[in-house]
Parts: C-alpha cells; sequence; structure tokens
C-alpha cells in the first residue's frame, strides 16, 4: 500500500555544498523520514491506482506508537484524524497554506475547498502533496519532534482505529530499515544576468536515487558580510534525464551579487550547498556594440570611422582585424583605446580590396562573451571592368548526400569569388552558395526532392565588387529516396489462439505510406522473416506461432515506390502453452515391489506425459520416461532408501505443458 507513496516522495534533485559539517545525505521516501531535529510518519497511503488522497475510507483514526530502544516496549505517541471541517484544516496546516490551496483549486469560498480535501481528488491537489503542512492538515503525515533519545533502533508503528475501536497494525518500521543516500552536487548550467532581473538553473544528470525534494537559494552582495535566504522552498524537478533547479528574481543594475544553492529532503535533511557563483548585474544583451562604421579611400590609406561608445567602464579597448578575404584570415591590425573613432590604415596596396571588423573589447567577467563586430571593406583604387562569363559548368550526382558541381576557372588574377545559382527554371534561380575561392562546390540532397529537375549557373566577382554574367546552365534530377516513417507503439498479446499485434496507424498520419509488412524472428535468431504481404490496416494476427517459444515482431511501413521504413521497435511475447493441454490436477504415489508407482487424472485433449525426478538433495528435475496414452507409471529405477520427488507434465503434439505439482515418496527395502 505504501509503495505508491514512496514513488511518489521519490521526485527529483540533488545537492550542493558550502558547509562541510551539514549532513550529506538524505531520505528517498518511505514509511518515515527521519532527520536530526524530526522524524515524518506517513501514516498510510492510497490504495494502487486510487485516485484520492483520501485514507479515512476504512480507518477513522490512525495511532502511532513508538519503540524509542527497539526493546519491543511500544509506547502511543500521537493520533492522527481526517479534520472536522476546513476551519479545523486550516488550524492544522496554518492560514497561509489553507489560502493558497484555496487558490490552487480555485475554490470560491471554504465550502468548495473542502469539497475536494473530502474527495482526496490528487489532480486537483497536485504539487501540495509535497506540502508536510498540507499533508498534516489532511491527518495523512505525523511528525515527531522528540527525537533526542532516538537511535538507529527505534521502531515506529502505526496502526488504523475503524469505527468500533477495533485497531489494526498497518505496518511497522525501524529508522534502521531507512535507506540514506547521499546528494549528489549541482552545478550552475545557465545564467541570465540582466541589467534588472537574474535567472539561474543548477542541473546535474538524474542519479539512480534522489533524496531531494526541495531546495534553497542563498545570495550576497559586496555590502553584505553573510549570506542571506532568497528563496526558501524551490521544486527540483526533472527533465531531459537531468535534475534541475530554477530561480529568478528582480535586482538592481550594477550590483555585484554571489548565489547558490542547497537541496533538502522532505525530512529536512540538508545537502551540501553548490559552489558560489557570482555575477554583475548587467545585461550582455544591453551593452553597446560598434555602429556606423565606414571605409573611405583616402590619397595613400584607408579611413575608418565609427560613432564613440558609450562611457562606460564596461569597455577596456577597441579591436581592429583586417583581411584580404571576407570569410577568414582576419588578424589583428590594431587595439585602440575605448573613446577612439577613427582610424588610418596606411598598410594597404593598391587595387585590393580589404575587409575590415571592429569590435569593443570588454573587462574580464564571467557571462560576457566577444561582442559582434561591424564589418566594412574598402579599396584604394576601383576598376568598372566586370569579370568574364565562367564556363565548362557540369553537374552530377557522386553520393546519395550531394549534387556535385566544376567548373573552368577564368583567367583574371583579381577575383574574389565564385557564387552558385539554382532553380527550377532559368527565370527563377537564386544564389545558394557562400563565396567559393575553389572551382568545385556540393549541393546539398537534404533540401531537395527527388521529384524535381533542377537548373544550375555560376558568377563570379572580382575585387571591386563587380558580378559576371551567368554561365550557361545545366540541369539535374537528383536520385533520392524519399522519408518512410517507422510504426510506433507495435504491441502484442496471445488471444484467440494467435499472437495479436497493433501498432500506430502511420498511414493515418503520413500520406506517402500506403501499408505495412510484419516481420518475425525466433528469440535468439539474428534474422527475421517475412510473415505478411503489403498489409493495409495497423494491426496483424499470426495464427502460425507455435506455443511454448519466444518470439520477436516489428513492422516496416512501405510506400507508393515500395521504399520501407526502418524496422519499428520490437515487441517481445511468449507464447502460452495453457490453451493446448494443462499438467495432471494431481499425482497418486506408491510403494510397489518392483518400484515406485504412479497414477494420476487423464486428460481429456490426450494421455501423453513426461514424467520428471529427483532425489530431494539434488537441485533440479530430470527426465524419467515418456508416458505413451496411460494415466500410470510404474519406475523401477528408484533406489531403496532415497527420498524422491515427482512431478508430470502432459505432452500433446510434441508441445508440453508446464509441470505440475510436487509429490514426495521414499523408495522403501
Amino acid at each position: 500500500m505504501m509503495k505508491r507513496f514512496s514513488l511518489i516522495i521519490l521526485i527529483l534533485i540533488t545537492a550542493i555544498c558550502v558547509n562541510a559539517q551539514q549532513i550529506q545525505t538524505g531520505v528517498v521516501g518511505g514509511h518515515i523520514l527521519p532527520s536530526d531535529k524530526q522524524v515524518l510518519v506517513m501514516v498510510n497511503a492510497p490504495d494502487a491506482g486510487a485516485r484520492s488522497l483520501n485514507i479515512y475510507r476504512k480507518y477513522k483514526s490512525y495511532e502511532i506508537s513508538k519503540d524509542q530502544n527497539g526493546s519491543g516496549d511500544f509506547k502511543k505517541r500521537g493520533t492522527v484524524t481526517f479534520p472536522s471541517s476546513y476551519n479545523d484544516f486550516k488550524k492544522r496546516a496554518g492560514a497561509s497554506v489553507a489560502d493558497e490551496f484555496k487558490v490552487q483549486v480555485n475554490a470560491k469560498d471554504d465550502a468548495e475547498a473542502w469539497a475536494v480535501i473530502q474527495s482526496g481528488d490528487i489532480q486537483k491537489i497536485g504539487y501540495f502533496f509535497l506540502s508536510k503542512e498540507f499533508l498534516e492538515g489532511i491527518g495523512m503525515m505525523w511528525t515527531d519532534t522528540d527525537v533526542k533519545g532516538n537511535s538507529t533502533s527505534t521502531v515506529y508503528r502505526i496502526s488504523g482505529v475503524d469505527a468500533d475501536g477495533k485497531a489494526e497494525v498497518i505496518y511497522t518500521e525501524a529508522i534502521s530499515a531507512v535507506k540514506r543516500v547521499p546528494f549528489p552536487k549541482f552545478k550552475l548550467k545557465r545564467a541570465l544576468v540582466a541589467d534588472s532581473s537574474v535567472q539561474f538553473t543548477w542541473s546535474i544528470p538524474a542519479p539512480a536515487a534522489n533524496p531531494a525534494v526541495f531546495a534553497a537559494v542563498y545570495k550576497k552582495s559586496t555590502q553584505s558580510k553573510n549570506f542571506i535566504v532568497a528563496a526558501e522552498r524551490l521544486v527540483v524537478y526533472k527533465r531531459d534525464d537531468s535534475l534541475h533547479i530554477y530561480f529568478s528574481e528582480p535586482v538592481k543594475p550594477g550590483e555585484l551579487l554571489t548565489y547558490y544553492v542547497q537541496p533538502y529532503d522532505m525530512a529536512g535533511n540538508r545537502g551540501a550547498g553548490s559552489d558560489p557563483t557570482s555575477h554583475l548585474t548587467k545585461s550582455f544583451k544591453s551593452i553597446a556594440a560598434i555602429t556606423n562604421f565606414k571605409v573611405k579611400d583616402t590619397t595613400n590609406a584607408l579611413y575608418l570611422s565609427w560613432n564613440a561608445l558609450p562611457r562606460q567602464a564596461i569597455y577596456s579597448g577597441i579591436q581592429i582585424l583586417k583581411s584580404r578575404s571576407a570569410q577568414k584570415d582576419y588578424v589583428v591590425a590594431d587595439t585602440l583605446p575605448a573613446y577612439a573613432t577613427t582610424y588610418f590604415d596606411k598598410k594597404v596596396l593598391p587595387n585590393m580590396v580589404y575587409y575590415y571588423q571592429i569590435r569593443p573589447l570588454l573587462v574580464p567577467y564571467p557571462g560576457f562573451k566577444m561582442l559582434p563586430t561591424a564589418t566594412a571593406n574598402g579599396s584604394l583604387q576601383v576598376k568598372n571592368e566586370k569579370p568574364s562569363r565562367p564556363s565548362g559548368l557540369k553537374a552530377a550526382q557522386d553520393s546519395t548526400t550531394s549534387i556535385v558541381l566544376k567548373w573552368d576557372r577564368n583567367p583574371e588574377l583579381d577575383l574574389f569569388a565564385y557564387y552558385v545559382l539554382r532553380g527550377t527554371s532559368e527565370k527563377d534561380m537564386k544564389i545558394i552558395s557562400p563565396p567559393i575561392r575553389d572551382t568545385v562546390y556540393r549541393d546539398s540532397l537534404k533540401y531537395l526532392s527527388g521529384e524535381t529537375q533542377y537548373v544550375y549557373a555560376v558568377q563570379v566577382m572580382n575585387l571591386a565588387q563587380n558580378m559576371s554574367d551567368v554561365s550557361p546552365v545545366v540541369g539535374i534530377r537528383p536520385l533520392k529516396a524519399s522519408y518512410v516513417a517507422s510504426p510506433a507503439g507495435v504491441q502484442s498479446r496471445w488471444a484467440d489462439h494467435a499472437v495479436n499485434l497493433k501498432w500506430e496507424n502511420t498511414m493515418g498520419v503520413y500520406d506517402n505510406v500506403i501499408g505495412y509488412i510484419v516481420f518475425r524472428r525466433e528469440k535468439g535468431e539474428q534474422l527475421f522473416k517475412v510473415i505478411s504481404q503489403l498489409h493495409r490496416q495497423p494491426f496483424f494476427r499470426d495464427t502460425l506461432a507455435v506455443p511454448g517459444k519466444t518470439y520477436e515482431y516489428g513492422v516496416t511501413s512501405v510506400d507508393a515506390f515500395a521504399n520501407q521504413s526502418l524496422l519499428s521497435p520490437l515487441t517481445s511475447i511468449t507464447v502460452s502453452t495453457e490453451d493446448f493441454i494443462s499438467p495432471p490436477a494431481d499425482i497418486y504415489l506408491v510403494n510397489k515391489t518392483e518400484g515406485i508407482q504412479l497414477t494420476w487424472p487423464g486428460n481429456e485433449k490426450g494421455n501423453d506425459y513426461v514424467v520428471y525426478r529427483k532425489a530431494v538433495a539434488d537441485k533440479s528435475f530430470t527426465k524419467v520416461s515418456d508416458v505413451k496414452s496411460a494415466v500410470t507409471y510404474l519406475d523401477k529405477t528408484a533406489q531403496p532408501g532415497i527420498l524422491y520427488v515427482y512431478k508430470i507434465a502432459a505432452l500433446l503434439n510434441k508441445t508440453e505443458s508446464n509441470t505440475g505439482q510436487e509429490k514426495a515418496i521414499r523408495r522403501t527395502k
């Protein structure tokens, strides 16, 4: 009964460390949840599958007894009951919990909230199931604060008392039986720091057992000496196989704040705090970058200019990078003070285009990255001639991943880059490539259709940014198989003398799927066998499965071009033999002169059997004999003085049933 509760309590989290003297282990969940200051006792839990938390349908109250020394001397320590009214619940749980509960369940008044508590509706109660005050308020939890004399030998006993005053022990459990689990250490995964708010997420891969349910966040500013509580109770949640703690709060701009998080379990056991993390409340996104960056040609140099940066201490300088390639090979040309707004570059050659990137440099601080660069280019001379038209373009598909385009190199020396154009006709072609310095380009098939004819062409740009005419076009149609989705959710069950399979109706989701093919193999075999033709329905009956064997099934989707999907996730089933024949209902053993005589009731489906025997000292049975068309057998191999155990299985069409009950007899001399 308490297993369901244990699974719910086992919710999420892990830990973090500041004080080495703190308790480093916690309680995952269960009947009793001990700590050094208190012991939480779960008096009972709903039945498995129940949708209500009300545990007072059978019992009217619960008595809590404690054997402090483990000597068997139990003494009654408390009695818990269901609240008599909402006011009674409010007195137990506290006004703040009661008022918050009314808001959570959208209750207009106390009467509506009381009706929800009486129903115990788990869906409506929601996260209040994690509240110690709420559970105490509804009589589901009792807290023992008198724990100074407790030890690992201390035992708690919970008894349910019905309306007639009759008590029944629900469970008895010692503190020594409670498993304690170490708190793992959380690490800061994400920090979003802005001028007016901070957001943190601490995370860790989810361990097998997690003792904590809540976490507290502590903070300290440069003006304070000690940490203060920033958030007392945050729920640790699980997502993507990891545990997370999320925290946010408003802050003042320009503050240097330090935070750490500390998890704790339902009983109040606390793990170690996380490593402290310090942050400046200045949003990286609000930091201004370089604007209005320009490059102009002068007599002997290129003149660079930009708008002034704000007068803020976060800037440490301005970095200028330079390259003769628009995409790569940038080197630092110079570093200027943060207040600079102009720069003359005299290290340039005539008739060459230079590319510049400029960005502010920031003081070192966690969370601050390199700001994006402003870009511009310039040249000391500009020519108006455009390059010649590229020629020799060819297109071919060399694999299942790309179309390969090749062309002849242009004779000009002042070329900047080639550009590839693609379309479905010469009139709708667009540039699809970045600047290309080679004469080969691979166009990925990922976004191309195998049912469309495409045309390609090439243009070239020189250093003066003059573009050539478009090359003659070439056409190609990709050889590409269409994607076929695999069926999901394949299930199997034995019914009506057949293995019944069903799966997700992929045909109803994907228009290109027209049917399915079913595959089967015996457990342990490497290869599958096709057991169906093209099947139009998302279900199938395998009537040829042999009883007693274990099979694995998989299904593929098929499109109109006979392309098959990958095999679905497998489903496994062992075919039952009970539908075919059952073992004898009983067995009778008698010592005879020649040996031990076995007799048993006959079977309406046939009278072929297999007799098994072992000596009591043996670990396993061995086959003694096959019995054909008879319900009796004389074991002449039994040795005098040995105690034997016999059991019998029925046999039908070479299929053996489960063995029946076991009986023993000692062979007399």
